[in-house]
């Protein structure tokens, strides 16, 4: 089927807006005009994209577009999956999502993109709250999910677990004497690890990560994601979610980071320390913090209203 305006307005939101997915799109689009012609920019791209491979399905089927890139999309957008989804099931929730969400108004450009953060350097500037659904006022519910420091914890999370499902987590992100605490709760044994030091710390996440295949996928709402303060001035983020292997959701992860600012890396945020339970359960529904038993004490901290300094 010829691909719809409405899309074309997906296609651009989700190839051309978020810059992770701009080399995909113009691999794509090289692809299809046998590299004989010199594909520079998204829009060149998108147009190549249009009238070359003329329907959404092939486009999203491309080799080019994985399925990691096709669900962190969906739940970006805080749609929910199937447990066992296929790329094929993500495509059709994709494309079911564009063809009910985008309205088309004879403006097909290129909206402007937004440079993604690469360094975690004043992450509370120019960032929106996502709205939740909990017991309190729609004022109090924006009141509190636009604190700074919730802010710089769903900005600190999103950015952790994109570089560690690609395993790019560098020492330059942690303390020199950083530490970690990591438990594997399976239906037969717990395992517990606990390190220190930058090498010893990725070794064991990349180390675990590896051996179980795990794709993290951590609950970006409010509801899945908070900051506190500790006694001792140690900035927290408190954060859940699943956890995936390539076929199915195998289990549910919770992970308490404490972040200090390193005044010799550009005032950069790096991780002190870090808690996380990895536990092998069913997950119909993403998990929230307030489930959590482990995080009831971190939940009842301060909540500081102003700029983290």
């Amino acid at each position: 089927m010829p691909i719809t305006d409405q899309e074309k307005l997906g296609i651009v939101d989700f190839l051309a807006k978020d810059e992770q997915n701009v080399p995909a799109l113009l691999q794509v689009a090289r692809s299809v005009t046998k590299n004989i012609c010199d594909v520079a920019t998204t829009q060149e791209a998108l147009d190549y994209v249009y009238i070359q491979i003329g329907d959404t399905l092939t486009l999203l089927n491309k080799r080019a577009i994985t399925r990691e890139m096709l669900f962190k999309y969906l739940h970006q957008r805080k749609i929910q999956v199937n447990a066992d989804f296929t790329k094929g099931a993500l495509i059709s929730r994709i494309i079911e999502y564009w063809n009910s969400k985008f309205e088309y108004n004879n403006d097909n450009s290129l909206p402007n993109t937004t440079t993604s953060i690469t360094r975690l350097t004043n992450v509370t500037e120019n960032n929106t709250a996502t709205s939740i659904t909990t017991n309190l006022s729609t004022s109090q519910q924006e009141n509190e999910t636009q604190y700074p420091i919730h802010l710089l914890a769903r900005q600190f999370t999103e950015w952790f677990f994109n570089n560690l499902n690609k395993q790019t987590v560098k020492a330059d992100d942690f303390w020199s004497d950083c530490q970690l605490q990591l438990r594997i709760a399976a239906t037969d044994q717990i395992n517990d690890y606990e390190c220190t030091g930058t090498d010893e710390v990725i070794f064991t996440l990349l180390g675990s990560k590896e051996q179980f295949g795990f794709y993290f996928n951590p609950n970006l709402t409010h509801a899945g994601v908070q900051g506190r303060m500790n006694v001792h001035g140690l900035v927290l983020v408190l954060a859940c979610g699943t956890l995936h292997t390539e076929q199915n959701c195998v289990g549910v992860f919770e992970c308490t980071f404490g972040l200090l600012r390193d005044p010799f890396a550009e005032n950069n945020w790096k991780v002190k320390t870090m808690k996380c339970i990895l536990r092998s359960q069913l997950a119909a529904v993403m998990p929230s913090l307030c489930e959590s038993e482990t995080l009831v004490e971190a939940l009842h901290l301060p909540i500081p209203e102003g700029e983290i300094t």
